[in-house]
């Protein structure tokens, strides 16, 4: 989550905390009381419904390895399937090519599964002792402590991310299999099998699968441009035709395709088919499986469409392939149906899904976890419609964290932030655990958040943030960066910097060290921060329309108290709305243990984002924008110019060079009612549902009485650093067709563009004197003197 130090007695207060309240699950269950820690059910992973549509055939496929023949759409969530264009299209988990369990997590749910059934809220057991010893260094002696299920190494040139099955006029059987890394031609293993007939009889499944079967006759291994069947009643192998097979590991492509002839041997396939499709790696140039660390030697089974949410969601597999089979992950394929090209919509329905998208290939590598292909979770309330606009609830992970953790051990983040608020809840993995959202973490994060609005109907007004520790740090950098996208957050056991943060703040205090520990008496680094360029705090002033519920521990022993006290007492200067929410007993991990973020939510909903304020305040600082430009950057250059707020928009630096610029604006639309407030402090004490004890101060705006001011056709701007800014004309609800003013004051000459629908004929003066005005499209364009000057635009 944040530092490597010692943390003996956090491990045995989280140990301690889990199994006390393991203990008293039953009885507090018995007696209607809701614990934290075990206080609810497991996140329901969700499934889809189907909306038939007119048929869609493929063209003419030829065996070459491309997938430009196959137009069928996949679903885009993990674990699902879908008719589309005559095909049959799976869609897998990502990443979770890890083959069978080793028999430890098979026993110890022997123990965990019966306590669960009858107290469902106990699930959380095992994922959190798969999770919490490798977080916290707590030794396990001969039993592994992984969040997968399958124990054996991630097998990336198995890691399936689709499979599709189609038919022709002539019932032949078509297959494409595609994986998220392919370093060669030859990389990867296909093992098919093939429900030809009815009845149950156990077969050995040859080419060193280690794999018996109930279900089926037919077996074949595929790779390169080589495939083999294998009549598995009598035990004969034989080789497919020539042409029958062929790879594509070009780009990110990584495709297997194969034409297997309707007669296979002595079989003639039926018109509905069984089919199974498992991968490994290929021995060499022999017809059989290579032998992995765990028997049986496939990493990967695709058609599992009942995974529970996890974090990997390879639970079943793992748990199936240690007793040697594949049999419960057959699907049923009608050859007719889809010859004639049967096609279907799929709707993602309430639950959570694993969310697959097209990353950029400039932030991805042909390695590990790095493809192309990436995932983040998505949880969609039963209140969910895709004709209706939803709230959105962005929750980012601490570090050590992925996409899924919190579906895996924190599933009150998908009631309190969710369910119970009629919210999508969205965790993006950050492309990595310890990303900090910064560099290439960034570019995952606006690439999720584009996604997000393209695939589901989000309420852009109520959309909100939260996270923890590392997630907690994003909850105060992603609204400073982008104030127009939120409309309140919270962040927990969050550090005002990458790193830590201690208040203090002196000329020479990042030249020492404090004796007896790595630590420093200002700023501490983590995961290659610049923790003094990348400190928050001097940026606050820009979410003045996003309030804050800041959870945080006295005792937290990573995140030193003192430094959000800070952050708090700027917010509180600013005059901005927050909650300060400290937790005397809690320590840095206290927030997903206990596990209950209700009444943060409660404080986020009751705000709803303006998109047109009439008031905006944004800083640009350079120091700022290159340190998230380069840290977690790898190398790659970025250029991500955060020069936007709400109706304002390119805010440039008087020398984008200077490594220290900085560029203040402050912007009121006179034609924007804005009724004034008072600050107003709060205080509050714990409430039922929310872990405790605390100490809540605040401060919240109440409304002036009395009439609004009177609108103008007119605008007051202040600008510091900056030669350049455009203003929005219309949603600062201007009237470009009548005369409008605009009170300027700037510290350098100011390039002012005014974006809106003129008439032909416009002109300007400057304190009475008539300028220069250009025309680009839809903006004007004015160049301003230094200092304050009083603006007028005159239609002509």
């Amino acid at each position: 989550m944040l530092h490597n130090v010692e943390r003996g007695g956090v491990r045995r207060g989280v140990m301690a905390a889990v199994l006390a309240v393991a203990c008293a699950a039953p009885a507090a269950a018995q007696a209607g009381i809701s614990l934290p820690v075990l206080s609810s059910p497991e996140v329901p992973a969700g499934g889809g419904t189907y909306q038939g549509l007119a048929p869609s055939r493929d063209p003419v496929r030829r065996v070459d390895g491309r997938t430009g023949d196959w137009r069928g759409h996949a679903t885009g969530f993990g674990g699902s399937s879908v008719l589309s264009s005559g095909e049959l299209v799976y869609q897998d988990h990502i990443f979770d090519a890890y083959g069978p369990d080793n028999g430890q997590d098979v026993a110890k749910l022997a123990l965990f599964d019966p306590l669960a059934k009858t107290y469902p809220e106990t699930y959380r057991l095992d994922p959190a002792l798969q999770y919490v010893p490798g977080e916290f260094g707590i030794p396990t002696g001969p039993i592994s402590s992984e969040t997968h299920y399958g124990d054996d190494p991630l097998e990336t040139e198995a890691d399936l991310s689709e499979v599709r099955v189609g038919s022709d006029t002539a019932r032949n059987l078509w297959l494409l299999a595609r994986t998220t890394t392919m370093s060669t031609s030859h990389s990867t293993a296909l093992l098919v099998l093939l429900d030809t007939a009815p009845g149950s009889v156990a077969r050995t499944i040859p080419f060193n699968s280690g794999l018996h079967t109930s279900t089926a006759e037919v077996a074949l291994l595929l790779t390169g441009n080589r495939g083999w069947y294998a009549d598995l009643r009598t035990g004969k192998i034989a080789a497919l035709p020539s042409g029958s097979v062929a790879t594509d590991s070009r780009g990110y492509a990584n495709a297997v395709e194969a034409r297997i002839p309707r007669r296979i041997g002595a079989t003639t396939l039926p018109a509905q088919v069984g089919v199974a499709v498992a991968s490994g790696l290929p021995d060499g140039s022999k017809a059989q499986l290579k032998s992995l660390p765990i028997a049986p030697n496939v990493a990967n089974v695709a058609f599992r469409t009942h995974e529970p949410s996890r974090d990997w969601w390879d639970r079943s597999q793992g748990l199936t392939l240690v007793q040697g089979t594949v049999d419960p992950f057959f699907a049923r394929a009608d050859l007719g149906s889809l010859a004639r090209g049967t096609n279907q919509r799929y709707q993602p329905g309430p639950g959570y899904h694993d969310r697959l998208f097209r990353s950029t290939a400039r932030i991805s590598q042909e390695k590990e976890l790095e493809g192309t292909l990436q995932h983040y979770g998505v949880y969609l309330p039963k209140s969910y419609r895709p004709s209706q606009q939803s709230p959105l609830q962005f929750w980012f992970h601490f570090r050590g964290g992925t996409a899924h953790i919190a579906a895996a051990v924190i599933p009150r983040v998908f009631k309190d932030l969710g369910e119970d608020v009629n919210s999508i809840v969205v965790s993006p993995r950050g492309r990595g655990t310890s990303r900090w959202y910064v560099g290439k973490g960034h570019v995952d994060w606006r690439e999720v958040w584009a996604d997000v609005h393209r695939t589901f109907s989000v309420d852009r007004r109520r959309t909100y943030i939260a996270g923890h520790s590392m997630g907690g740090w994003a909850s105060y950098l992603l609204p400073i960066l982008y104030p127009d996208r939120f409309a309140a957050g919270l962040p927990a056991s969050a550090p005002p910097t990458q790193g830590a943060y201690t208040g203090a703040d002196f000329a020479t205090c990042d030249n020492y060290t404090i004796p007896g520990a790595d630590v420093k008496p200002c700023y501490t680094e983590a995961n290659g921060s610049d923790p003094r360029a990348e400190l928050t705090t001097p940026l606050l002033p820009n979410i003045r329309e996003i309030p804050l519920a800041i959870y945080h521990g006295a005792a937290d022993e990573l995140v030193p108290v003192s430094g959000v006290v800070r952050q708090v007492q700027a917010i509180r200067a600013l005059g901005y709305r927050y909650r300060f929410y400290l937790f005397p007993h809690q320590e840095h991990y206290g927030p997903p243990i206990q596990d209950q973020w209700a009444e943060g939510a409660r404080y986020e909903h009751r705000f709803v984002m303006d998109p047109n304020p009439a008031h905006v305040t944004y800083i640009r600082s350079r120091t700022f924008e290159r340190a998230i430009e380069r840290v977690q950057s790898d190398g790659v250059p970025f250029d991500f110019d955060f020069a936007q707020a709400y109706w304002m928009s390119d805010l440039d630096l008087v020398n984008e060079s200077d490594v220290k610029g900085i560029a203040h604006f402050d912007g009121r639309s006179l034609a924007i009612p804005e009724r004034g407030h008072t600050l107003v402090p709060e205080a509050g004490a714990p409430q039922t549902d929310q872990t405790g004890p605390y100490a809540m101060t605040g401060q919240a705006w109440k409304s002036t009485p009395g009439p609004l001011a009177r609108p103008a056709n007119g605008f007051v701007v202040k600008i510091s650093g900056a030669k350049g800014v455009r203003l929005d004309v219309p949603r600062m609800r201007l009237s470009t067709k009548r005369r409008l003013t605009g009170d300027v004051t700037t510290g350098w000459r100011l390039r002012l563009v005014l974006r809106g629908h003129w008439p032909r004929r416009v002109s300007a003066s400057v304190n009475g004197k008539r300028i220069r005005v250009l025309r680009r499209s839809r903006n004007l364009v004015l160049v301003l003197p230094r200092g304050r000057d009083h603006l007028v635009i005159s239609a002509r």
